[in-house]
């Protein structure tokens, strides 16, 4: 075999090794069975940089409590948690360490508890909180982690609690830390 068939076959095993190593699927590691700790904001593995995605099971049922990916020690891909009936608690997103794409929280009974996005690891666009009855109670409105925008908070009644706007970081409106009592009325009624 010449040198240019050897470097040829060489170069082919090559390629052919890192189009493997790309496509390989994550590992999958029970918590239970794997040796972890957090070093400095990293997750270690026997003092080297975990990658994979760790689950935990609830102890009586043994069903999924939670699903978490990694890489390179830090928090990567989609994690969910679930509660102990199967239905899905927590979904949300990393990139590298770096919260992304959405957060979406339920309560036990499947209604929607909290709703919202980030950009940069930062709450960005619309945050939405819900009560366990379903009524919004939050619909907040961030820009790469401030408030921006229209801000509203109500009671579990539907009635308003705070409404407000944050414009060039000053706020205008009702901010509802009080009673939300205007002061001439409660003074100046007799």
């Amino acid at each position: 075999m010449g040198r240019r068939e050897l470097l040829v076959i060489s170069f082919l095993f090559l390629l052919l090794i890192s189009c493997k190593s790309s496509n390989e699927k994550p590992k999958y590691f029970n918590f239970k069975e794997i040796n972890v700790e957090n070093k400095n904001g990293l997750l270690m593995s026997n003092n080297i940089l975990f990658t994979g995605v760790i689950y935990s099971l609830y102890p009586d049922t043994k069903d999924t409590a939670e699903v978490m990916g990694f890489n390179n020690g830090k928090e990567n891909g989609e994690w969910r948690r679930f509660y102990p009936n199967k239905k899905l608690k927590e979904q949300r997103y990393f990139e590298n360490g770096i919260k992304v794409k959405t957060l979406k929280e339920w309560w036990e009974n499947g209604k929607m508890k909290i709703s919202g996005s980030f950009l940069k690891g930062e709450n960005n666009g619309e945050f939405k909180e819900w009560n366990r009855e379903g009524r919004l109670i939050k619909l907040m409105n961030y820009k790469l982690g401030y408030e921006e925008g229209s801000q509203k908070q109500f009671y579990d009644n539907g009635k308003i609690r705070s409404n407000y706007v944050i414009k060039n970081g000053k706020r205008y409106g009702l901010l509802g830390t009080k009673n939300c009592v205007n002061v001439t009325d409660s003074i100046f009624q007799k």
